[in-house]
């Protein structure tokens, strides 16, 4: 079983840790994801503290989770903490929290989580020892890092509602003046908005603020 494994992780303990599982790792400067377990697997892992911060600045997972799903046809994001309700005690707007996880899923991108370290490092053996059953699969690294503006990042991200193409991305954007308040607007604020209309604003509210079901 090899690994791919760009050499900033190395500061953590997830690579020792898929030494101890049987892996072969190589470090490599990657220039799109953490972990390549395939031509088709990569893995981008944050910790509960980079996801607090990205809160504060989500350009750069957005524009690292695009260059992911451009590059591979199964990119997975981990989020790696103690607790999945890991916001609790840091002050954070629930509905800033429900938005920006929301804004993940619009993009279609599987996300898992785990508690630990070593719980990461068996996420993603397991995931490469099923990548690697066949031998002949090729193992090659694919991808580069985008420049996104941070505007056509968010563009991006509401471009992927339903219903909703560029133009309309734009013209919610212009109104709301933020993904956030996009995702939190009401159904009838929704409508407003030149080029969305009553179905489109009620798919937005069912997706945006619909509970999840596994």
């Amino acid at each position: 079983m090899k690994i791919v494994i760009d050499h900033r992780e190395m500061r953590s303990r997830v690579p020792e840790a898929l030494v101890k599982l049987g892996a072969e790792i190589e470090v490599n400067t990657l220039k799109v994801g953490d972990y390549v377990v395939s031509d088709r697997v990569a893995f981008e892992r944050k910790t509960v503290d980079d996801i607090f911060a990205t809160l504060i600045e989500r350009r750069e997972l957005f524009s690292q989770l695009m260059d992911m799903e451009k590059s591979y046809k199964l990119p997975i994001l981990i989020i790696e903490g103690e607790d999945m309700f890991f916001f609790s005690g840091r002050r954070m707007n629930p509905k800033a929290i429900q938005g920006f996880l929301n804004s993940i899923a619009l993009m279609r991108i599987p996300t898992i989580y785990t508690l630990n370290e070593a719980e990461t490092a068996q996420v993603i053996s397991m995931i490469a020892a099923k990548e690697q059953t066949d031998k002949t699969r090729p193992f090659n690294l694919h991808g580069k890092r985008s420049r996104l503006s941070q505007s056509k990042v968010k563009e991006y991200i509401v471009s992927s509602l339903p219903g909703i193409g560029q133009v309309a991305a734009r013209n919610l954007l212009k109104h709301f003046g933020c993904v956030e308040n996009v995702m939190t607007a009401s159904q009838e604020e929704l409508i407003k908005v030149e080029r969305v209309g009553y179905r489109t604003a009620e798919r937005i509210r069912e997706l945006a603020g619909g509970l999840y079901e596994s």
